[in-house]
């Protein structure tokens, strides 16, 4: 069983939403996934219509990042998982390190979001978030290097540039060379 605990999530439109949508059907071909995701409007009718199994958060901002992260410890307590995915340093914030000692977990950084000023209150913030995570993963070498300004010091942080759903033409030396770091990633997991 994978995790997926996400602000944004399909219906909604965005880049990330894309992403965190297909992340959530790329995992369903190597076991079940249930998505954590915060409502919007009509998305009852998505999730009707989705091959997910989706649970939407819904209530005032500061009280659903708590429901939620408790939401997810209890459902990770009772099943067992094999890895959890966030979509931000925020969705990370308010899991507890006991919860996550118990799966490993993948946190989503992208440059905009980073960007707060060493030493400030969102800075310390978001370095306690994402100290939390087993893993990392940054968009671009260009937020990896970020990252380590605003004061990150764990060497966790792996780069995965992002992708596209359209058929792209790869040299057979590189496909072989994707395929043997996805087998050996999921042979981590």
């Amino acid at each position: 069983m994978f995790v997926i605990s996400t602000r944004n999530f399909p219906p909604d439109v965005g880049g990330i939403q894309n992403l965190m949508e297909g992340l959530s059907n790329a995992l369903l071909e190597h076991g079940p996934v249930k998505v954590f995701a915060d409502s919007f409007e009509d998305s009852e009718i998505y999730d009707k219509n989705s091959i997910l199994n989706i649970q939407r958060v819904a209530g005032f901002k500061v009280f659903k990042k708590y429901r939620k992260a408790n939401l997810i410890s209890e459902f990770i307590q009772n099943n067992n998982t094999r890895g959890i995915f966030f979509d931000h340093w925020k969705s990370i914030e308010n899991m507890t390190e006991n919860t996550l000692t118990k799966t490993i977990s993948f946190c989503l950084i992208h440059s905009k979001e980073i960007y707060h000023q060493p030493g400030s209150a969102l800075n310390k913030r978001m370095l306690k978030s994402l100290n939390k995570a087993s893993f990392i993963i940054s968009n671009s070498k260009f937020t990896k290097k970020l990252m380590i300004e605003m004061g990150f010091k764990k060497n966790n942080i792996k780069i995965i540039n992002p992708g596209c759903n359209y058929p792209i033409k790869i040299e057979e030396e590189y496909a072989k060379k994707a395929k043997s770091y996805t087998v050996m990633l999921f042979q981590k997991l």
